[in-house]
Order: C-alpha cells, then sequence, then structure tokens
C-alpha cells in the first residue's frame, strides 16, 4: 500500500512495511525509530522485510521524518552504511535527550500536582508558584553553559522544543553577564568606573 509516510521527509511515497534487516527504537527518545528502505527500478523507497531483487540502492530513514543524505548500494555493505547514516542523525539527539530518570520524576512530580490541584487548589498553586521561581533560574544557567560550551542557538532551541529564533530571542540576555560590581573594568551607571 503506498502511502505518504512520516518516516520519509523526502517526500518520496513509500510501501509501509517492517524491515526486518533494522528497525531501531529506544524508549528513550520517542519518535524515533530507524529503518531502511530500498530504492526500487522506478525510483520508489519500499521498506520491507528482505531486499528485493532489482533493488538499486538502500537509504536510511526515521519516524521523525528525517531521510538519510544519499542511496548506499543494496549490499551488506549499503546496509551498514545506512545503519551509519541513521545512528549519525542520533547522536546530537542522544546528547541532547534529558536523562530518563529525571524524566520520570518530572512526570511523577507533574502527576502529584495535579491531583493535589484537584482536593487542594491552592496548596498546588503555591508550589507551582515555587517550581516557577527556580525553574527559569536554572532555565537560564543551563541555556549560558550550553552556550559557554559552544552550543549552537538551533541546538538549544531543539532542547527546549523551540525555535533557534524563539531561544535567542528569550536567552540572548543570559550570555551577556555583567561585571560584578567593583571589579576590574567595571563601571558604576554613569559609566564612570567608580
Amino acid at each position: 500500500m503506498k502511502s505518504g509516510n512520516p518516516y520519509l521527509s523526502c517526500q518520496e511515497s513509500l510501501t509501509v512495511g517492517y524491515c526486518g534487516g533494522m528497525e531501531i527504537k529506544l524508549d528513550d527518545l520517542p519518535g524515533h525509530a530507524g529503518a531502511v528502505a530500498v530504492r526500487l527500478p522506478d525510483g520508489s523507497l519500499t521498506v520491507t522485510a528482505d531486499r528485493p531483487a532489482g533493488a538499486v540502492g538502500i537509504r536510511a530513514q526515521c519516524s521523525c521524518g528525517w531521510c538519510g543524505p544519499c542511496d548506499h548500494p543494496p549490499n551488506d555493505t549499503g546496509h551498514m552504511s545506512a545503519t551509519s547514516d541513521w545512528i549519525a542523525h542520533m547522536k546530537p539527539l542522544w546528547a541532547a535527550a534529558p536523562p530518563a530518570w529525571l524524566v520520570a520524576r518530572s512526570e511523577a512530580l507533574r502527576d502529584s500536582l495535579a491531583e493535589l490541584a484537584a482536593d487542594w487548589p491552592l496548596q498546588a498553586l503555591g508550589v507551582l508558584a515555587h517550581v516557577e521561581r527556580w525553574h527559569q533560574g536554572v532555565t537560564a544557567q543551563a541555556v549560558a553553559e550550553a552556550r559557554a560550551a559552544g552550543r549552537s542557538w538551533a541546538e538549544v532551541g531543539a532542547a527546549l522544543g523551540i525555535t533557534k529564533q524563539s531561544a535567542h530571542e528569550r536567552f540572548r540576555a543570559s550570555e551577556q553577564k555583567p561585571a560584578r560590581p567593583g571589579a576590574a573594568g567595571s563601571t558604576d551607571r554613569h559609566g564612570s568606573g567608580r
């Protein structure tokens, strides 16, 4: 059955199936399952459990919509190359993925607060206000640390689930650390250095 499948950002038609040769899916990164698509002589891509006769290439793809940079030969070496392409696609995502244990604690806090809000809404609001106060500071600190480590605004935005432009507009001030009062080179509000 042909369909426009989100596995393929290349906007190509894809025969949907299961690729027994490669299906990599990690619980820590939902929405990212890798597969190997086979290029047929008519130019279409198909994901099947076997490599059909007459295949002209192999290309990696991910369930997030990413598609490998190129076709590889339709053999075991090409299959390994396509797998390597998917792993290269995943490396920055793995590097930015929060630890599963911390996500579980965050979700437990969310669930507890939802339960508290149902029975004791004012107490829940007090806790939420407290979380929001420290959350803003920790977020700004993490952004500043990421930028100081050479991370791009695109990487910061992706980690926060926002665009690079939104990340830059929201956090650019966190990069400009004011000089400590009295430190060499600092100035007072009039610029006199006193």
